[in-house]
């Protein structure tokens, strides 16, 4: 038996940690979670639990792959026996760059079931592992750069997630929402979406965009209820409506089995009024699309999503027919944009009689096809991904003249939303430097929302909102 322990600094439940700790399980492996912000701390739990392999989930341009690295660094001091292994979006993206760090043992790209079980299984038996699909390893000779492994094809012959691992810091005990996913990818080609550069570096290996069966959903879902009681579901799944037939089955089953109000996300060009009828007669007590931006033109031209105001009007009134409320997604601060074009966004919002909104600040992370257009133009210039020292809830890297102002409206994009004669207010307000006091009303807006609409438990969005509120802080720099 193979022990491996899972680390990572944002307290949330990764559905891959889940995925991999599952299949790790049935195999007869043990796993645990170190969930730290602390890197001392980390170390310390790491090093009691003493597992063969420590395997580190990395976001990129979030400081993510910089915290794990210096967590690998000292636990290697401490015990070079462990084996590190990196995976997600940094080491996918910029493998070479990873292994160039040498408390990096071996790192995954893409999809990590079968990989990190295969080794799992090869070091169990003392067997050589360094030529493994979908890991590059490293040993006395070099680095086994390996290519990547394909696409599981039917995601039925995964077990449910392992969202026991989690229990350890008593994740799901005041949940009255759980996230799930029921399915991977997205079909489109959005020029700001890590999907869009994801399903170009995976051509060829199979089928992006794949579900579970209705059937594996329903009952992955009667377990969760079995088990953490919860009130309600919330499909974290990037298009839950991407197949209809799908669509039909699951909420005919959903119904009868589960029951329990849900929100999911859609696109305005992939749902019609039969679909949505479907939802709600299932349980849909909200339903999410992403709107961007508010600029027509600036949708269909800079950001590559081809969906007309239009679209979102008739979605948006459709939806409210069936009595759900409807939840968007808005970005600000891409490049270009106007403070006009921003304002457009929020009113756009208003327009439809958007009931919560979700709002962030454009980040060009490393290899998206809007950071590689606007490196190709010579509008920004190439950053490291260690050097991004803002998130999307916070700050800008972009150098345009307006970007300051841009900043401090996200800040109060929910109250120009929500109270429009505040607008006057606000336009004299956002012409003042980023500061402190404009990110705490920032800060109080996104959890009224939470709070009050997305029917979590308070003390469950305490405990995420300490967790992640210390990477909010520690990021440097309230603009650029």
């Amino acid at each position: 038996m193979i022990k491996a322990v899972f680390c990572q600094r944002f307290f949330y439940p990764f559905f891959g940690v889940m995925a991999i700790s599952a299949v790790l399980k049935k195999s007869g492996h043990s796993t645990e979670l170190v969930m730290e912000t602390s890197v001392k701390k980390a170390i310390a739990e790491i090093l009691r639990a003493d597992p063969n392999v420590v395997l580190f989930s990395t976001l990129t341009a979030t400081g993510d792959f910089e915290w794990s690295l210096e967590v690998a660094k000292q636990l290697k001091r401490n015990n070079p026996s462990i084996l590190t292994i990196f995976g997600n979006l940094h080491p996918t993206l910029f493998p070479e760059e990873t292994m160039a760090h040498d408390a990096v043992d071996i790192l995954c790209r893409g999809e990590g079931e079968f990989p990190v079980l295969e080794l799992s299984d090869r070091l169990r038996r003392g067997k050589n592992y360094s030529d493994i699909a979908g890991l590059w390893v490293r040993s006395p000779a070099g680095i086994a750069k390996n290519p990547s492994a394909v696409f599981i094809e039917d995601l039925d012959v995964l077990p449910f997630p392992d969202r026991d691992l989690y229990q350890k810091y008593g994740f799901f005990d005041n949940s009255d929402s759980i996230d799930v996913i029921a399915g991977r990818g997205c079909p489109f080609h959005c020029s700001f979406c890590m999907n869009s550069t994801l399903q170009e570096l995976f051509r060829g290996k199979g089928r992006f965009v794949r579900k579970v069966s209705p059937l594996y959903m329903i009952q992955e879902l009667e377990e969760v209820k079995r088990k953490f009681r919860p009130k309600s579901i919330k499909f974290s799944d990037d298009l839950f409506s991407a197949h209809k037939g799908w669509l039909k089955e699951f909420s005919q089953m959903y119904k009868k089995r589960i029951g329990l109000p849900f929100l999911c996300s859609v696109t305005a060009d992939t749902v019609d009024d039969e679909t949505i009828s479907w939802l709600a007669d299932a349980g849909a007590y909200m339903i999410s699309m992403g709107v961007e931006t508010g600029n027509e033109g600036m949708r269909y031209g800079l950001l590559n999503k081809k969906v007309a105001d239009a679209k979102f009007e008739e979605a948006a009134r459709r939806i409210h027919q069936h009595g759900v409320k409807v939840l968007t997604t808005n970005i600000i601060g891409f490049p270009g944009e106007t403070l006009d074009n921003a304002f457009e966004t929020i009113s756009f919002n208003q327009k439809i009689k958007t009931d919560v909104v979700y709002f962030s600040v454009f980040q060009p992370y490393p290899q998206l096809p809007l950071t590689k257009k606007m490196e190709a133009s010579g509008v920004f210039g190439p950053i490291p991904p260690a050097e991004f020292n803002t998130t999307f809830w916070k700050g800008s890297l972009l150098k345009q003249d307006n970007m300051d102002r841009l900043v401090n409206l996200h800040k109060f994009f929910f109250l120009v939303f929500k109270f429009p004669w505040l607008k006057p207010v606000v336009k004299f307000l956002i012409q003042l430097p980023p500061n402190w006091f404009f990110e705490q009303i920032f800060i109080f807006s996104y959890g009224w929302q939470a709070l009050t609409s997305l029917h979590r438990h308070p003390l469950q969005l305490l405990a995420m909102a300490l967790g992640n509120l210390k990477i909010f802080f520690n990021t440097k720099g309230a603009s650029r």
